[in-house]
């Protein structure tokens, strides 16, 4: 069970860190709560039925949820899924991208949370509907909709502020 966790782990820590961000909304609490949720899975004998992945998704997901219970802190989004450097020098494409970046983080953290968690898992993660609709206990087809309404949303928006 180790070996798979390591494996997880390598395949998708951003995207686990990235989960618990959404979650928490503070980066030492996401980081927490996915050491945590690693600790609880290597202490755990039973393997897990279905996909690892999802599992150890499901594991992060409420370590997160625990973490903010907790602490009882305000959801304040203090960082972003897109932190990066600043550059002293900027070209004109890297500007307009960088705009751009600015304008979907700030749609993509507009979106209801369960909506965010699906957009972490689906396109950082990588994970399937099927896995993802596990992990929120949500049926796949619901989970595949969503994604495509908030796509939809978010393609609408941009648009419209362009």
């Amino acid at each position: 069970m180790r070996a798979e966790l390591d494996q997880v782990y390598r395949q998708h820590r951003q995207a686990l860190f990235s989960l618990a961000l959404t979650i928490t909304g503070c980066s030492g609490l996401a980081e927490d709560a996915v050491h945590e949720a690693f600790l609880r899975l290597c202490g755990r004998q039973e393997q897990p039925t279905g996909s690892v992945a999802s599992y150890v998704f499901a594991a992060v997901r409420n370590a997160a949820v625990d973490c903010c219970r907790r602490l009882k802190r305000d959801r304040t989004l203090t960082e972003t899924l897109f932190a990066s450097t600043p550059n002293t020098r900027v070209s004109d494409d890297e500007f307009c991208r960088e705009d751009m970046t600015a304008r979907l983080q700030q749609e993509i953290e507009a979106l209801d949370g369960s909506i965010r968690e699906i957009i972490v898992m689906k396109i950082f993660g990588s994970l399937t509907f099927e896995e993802i609709g596990s992990v929120l206990n949500t049926p796949p087809a619901t989970v595949a909709t969503q994604y495509r309404r908030a796509l939809m949303t978010l393609e609408e928006r941009l648009r419209r502020d362009s």
